[in-house]
């Protein structure tokens, strides 16, 4: 899958395959023209973006919802609202873009990060 992520990439970037790093501690991360991209499936870019939006509830929204309205906060009714901006908005954190490139039958998404 390194490969065709990179492929993907490149193929994005028209360069060559040769000129992108893989991030040592995942493979999803590379690295190409002094930026950094996530690129990764659909399930996977839903699974992050999932994640995403969690950890922004977790680390923005709660601790600043008074005590006395926690419980009445509609976790998923955010999270729809949140989605009407896409994946690019909470993936790439460098412009909120979300790029495509299909290689050999399969679609990899594209986030730059950095």
């Amino acid at each position: 899958m390194e490969t065709l992520r990179k492929r993907a990439l490149a193929q994005l970037l028209d360069i060559s395959t040769e000129e992108i790093e893989v991030s040592s501690y995942n493979e999803q991360e590379l690295q190409a023209e002094g930026g950094d991209f996530l690129v990764v499936t659909d399930v996977e870019a839903d699974e992050l973006w999932e994640a995403s939006l969690e950890s922004y509830l977790e680390e923005c929204i709660y601790p600043e919802l008074p005590e006395t309205t926690k419980n009445y906060f509609d976790d998923e009714a955010w999270k729809r609202d949140a989605r009407f901006d896409g994946r690019g908005h909470s993936l790439s954190s460098y412009d909120g873009h979300e790029e495509y490139e299909d290689i050999d039958g399969q679609t990899f998404y594209i986030y730059r990060t950095n």
